[in-house]
């Protein structure tokens, strides 16, 4: 069993009330409530920028929490199934593995954008000599994490469906340094994903005449813009998937209604609250229906022919 590696974690101690919960039950100081985030940026950055809303969490629940940050989205597969970890905000790939092989459940669904959806999108430099999916054969290629949807699983089945293959697969650990290798030469492309750029519908006076000008970039590249602020001029996107329903925030199983039942409101309005603190989330609803919407995607992989196993023991 893969071992989880924790590159850091932090505790609030957020004043609670003695009567909310027993020495040692879980969700106490001495037994922290522990929520696992799989980052698709910088580990550090991730841990910062989800402390306020860990804070707010524990505020509204009178929960105490425990963040963690482990190394990758099979990581907290492991760390669920050993109840390591309580909640994660993972991807598709680790929940369905989680749910089928230890019974988490999913409680939130993620919305970006506006939107329940993503795609996946292969991108190459603006200059470069690539100009469709058979130019990928024999190039170099960056990906995040292999068992992203995203970032390598979906790339993999254009690959094999079209008969071509990468003459390197080179691991980054997340998508900001994929899009980073590709701005810097070291690869000839990379994918992540990718929501549609928004449209300004008015300027600041009032009139419409931007109209139909795109605003900003919603997608992995948005993580990089700070360094190259012409990047989506820089840059194209060469490939888009069909739409991928974004993962939902799960629970390992066995947790009680009375912890869910103050967990899942309180991440809700604390994510909204601090929107985009947790891998760009802007707001997270709680699930009222089964996970259906991801039989499409278990359905497109088990077809593809591609060795499953093989793709989550990449490094």
């Amino acid at each position: 069993m893969m071992k989880l590696k924790i590159f850091t974690s932090i505790f609030f101690s957020t004043l609670i009330s003695n009567s909310v919960v027993a020495a040692d039950q879980l969700g106490s100081r001495n037994n922290p409530f522990k929520i696992a985030i799989v980052p698709s940026g910088h580990a550090t950055k991730a841990l910062d920028n989800a402390k306020p809303v860990a804070k707010c969490i524990e505020e509204k629940s009178k929960i105490f929490i425990n963040i963690q940050v482990p190394n990758s989205y099979i990581a907290v597969v492991e760390a669920i199934g050993a109840q390591k970890v309580d909640l994660a905000f993972g991807d598709i790939v680790s929940f369905l593995i989680a749910k089928n092989k230890f019974g988490a459940e999913p409680l939130l669904q993620v919305i970006r954008y506006g939107t329940t959806t993503y795609q996946s999108a292969i991108f190459v430099k603006s200059s470069s000599n690539i100009k469709d999916v058979k130019d990928l054969e024999g190039k170099k290629f960056a990906y995040s994490d292999a068992s992203s949807a995203s970032s390598y699983i979906y790339p993999k089945i254009l690959m094999k469906k079209n008969n071509k293959k990468f003459a390197q697969e080179v691991p980054t650990g997340s998508m900001d340094a994929s899009i980073i290798a590709l701005m810097q030469g070291q690869v000839d492309a990379t994918a992540a994903y990718y929501n549609p750029p928004a449209i300004s519908a008015a300027n600041k006076d009032g009139k419409k005449k931007d109209e139909g000008k795109p605003e900003k970039i919603n997608d992995a590249r948005s993580k990089v813009i700070n360094i190259y602020p012409n990047i989506a001029k820089e840059t194209k996107v060469l490939w888009l998937s069909k739409p991928i329903p974004n993962e939902p925030v799960y629970a390992r199983k066995g947790l009680s209604d009375e912890l869910k039942a103050k967990l899942v409101p309180a991440i809700a309005d604390c994510i909204k609250k601090y929107p985009n603190s947790i891998n760009n989330m802007q707001e997270v609803i709680p699930l009222k229906s089964n996970t259906t919407d991801y039989d499409e995607f278990v359905k497109e992989v088990e077809t593809s022919g591609l060795d499953i196993a093989n793709i989550f023991s990449k490094k």
